[in-house]
């Protein structure tokens, strides 16, 4: 007795496969960033999916065959639950072994076997539960494609699903949509290839006594397997945006803690811990054999501010340090460093230059900064010295290199550079 298929309900059945795949592969690489008891959550419910959506295909392909002589399909209820439970257990070896830091090929290989073996039981788990009198009969040889089969599309699945997380973010979707189209053609064509083994006797009958009976597993349950599927991606889904988005903002506290750190909040240039790091790098032996190239460490010191301070005159000092500041970042803003070193000290490391030159880099800065002090009022206040210690001359240490600069041998403000 042969019966035939409804085109409608194998569509619907591989798109179950299909959105259980996608399922698998997104809870696959979700779990990649779990750990501890919420990994264990996510497993949970991966299995459940992925299993759940594997049975529910297999129930849908079973409606979509249209019994001979106009027969109902029918289910023993208790045989019917029965065999969703390998599926589930599977799918969670499936979604464990994927997500393991480390899987030999032979791991993987068992893993595929014991799985295989799982759908393989939910199907002809789910066959049984049909309970027939004359039993179906079975051909031996599509059986066991049918195993081989699972087998082949377990192993596939773990693959591709370790697999993808190394795609590139941008293709990751695309790459994840496409990999669930062929692992919900495996699917299928397991449970087909496990369909076309049965063959019912001619004077074959449903058992009265099997509960579920009619059309109920067709459409309304690819319908309610789908859009379950589909809300748990869902929830999953922004379960991952509320993750991207505490990671950002702990990446963002991260950036906020490290500026704080080596950057000084009142003028935003580096402060004096980044510019120890960044002078120690400079120093630093980049290569076997390979010696720091000499440069100019140049130091100010902004006299008038210290004692604008020192007298409590707060907002003219801030008014002062402004204007010095802006300048510094509009002569020297590209040069390899500089940084507030101090309170009211500043140091700026140029390349190897001889004391004439640095008096030649001072004298366009000392004339600019002039000029926006009498455009504010301010030229009397604009005292300020300079040091300078050059590498390797000065010496061959930070520390040594910054005591020599803070040594003020130039001093500013009348207009004219004096020598101390």
């Amino acid at each position: 007795m042969t019966g035939s298929y409804d085109p409608l309900l194998v569509f619907a059945s591989y798109c179950v496969a299909v959105i259980a795949a996608y399922s698998a592969i997104y809870f696959g690489t979700r779990l990649f960033d779990q750990e501890g008891r919420g990994r264990t959550v996510w497993l949970s419910v991966g299995a459940l999916c992925l299993g759940s959506g594997v049975w529910s295909m297999h129930f849908v392909g079973m409606s979509a065959y249209e019994m001979p002589h106009g027969m109902d399909m029918s289910f023993s209820a208790g045989l019917t639950l029965l065999s969703w439970v390998p599926a589930v257990l599977a799918s969670g070896l499936a979604l464990y072994v994927i997500t393991l830091p480390n899987a030999s090929a032979r791991t993987l290989a068992a893993s595929a076997m014991i799985m295989g073996t799982g759908i393989f039981f939910m199907h002809y788990g789910g066959m049984y539960a049909m309970r027939m009198e004359p039993t179906i009969q079975y051909d031996t040889l599509l059986v066991i494609l049918s195993g081989l089969i699972a087998v082949g599309a377990s192993g596939a699945a773990l693959v591709i699903c370790r697999q993808i997380r190394n795609a590139p973010p941008r293709h990751a979707l695309w790459i994840k949509i496409v990999a669930a189209l062929v692992m919900g053609a495996a699917i299928a064509g397991m449970h087909y290839t496990g369909m076309a083994a049965a063959s019912y006797p001619a004077d074959s009958a449903f058992a009265p006594s099997n509960e579920l009976q009619g059309d109920w597993m067709g459409v309304p349950t690819a319908i309610a397997a789908s859009g379950f599927l589909l809300l748990a991606l869902f929830v999953a889904y922004q379960d991952y945006r509320e993750s991207v988005r505490l990671r950002e903002l702990a990446i963002n506290k991260y950036r906020v803690a490290r500026e704080t750190a080596f950057n000084d909040e009142a003028t935003g240039l580096p402060n004096r811990a980044q510019a120890e790091k960044t002078l120690l790098d400079r120093l630093t032996v980049s290569g076997s054999g390979q010696k720091a190239r000499p440069f100019t460490l140049v130091y100010f010191e902004l006299s008038s501010y210290r004692q604008l301070m020192e007298d409590d005159d707060n907002a003219v000092a801030q008014a002062l340090l402004d204007v010095f500041v802006a300048e510094l970042k509009r002569w020297f803003g590209d040069a390899e460093l500089l940084a507030r070193y101090g309170r009211d000290s500043f140091v700026l490391l140029v390349e190897h230059m001889t004391p004439g030159e640095v008096r030649d880099l001072l004298q366009p800065f000392e004339q600019a900064l002039a000029q926006d002090l009498k455009a504010v009022g301010m030229s009397e206040l604009g005292r300020w010295g300079v040091g300078f210690s050059r590498f390797p001359e000065s010496g061959s240490a930070s520390r040594n290199l910054l005591k020599a600069a803070q040594r003020v041998s130039l001093h500013f403000g009348t207009g004219v550079a004096e020598v101390a």
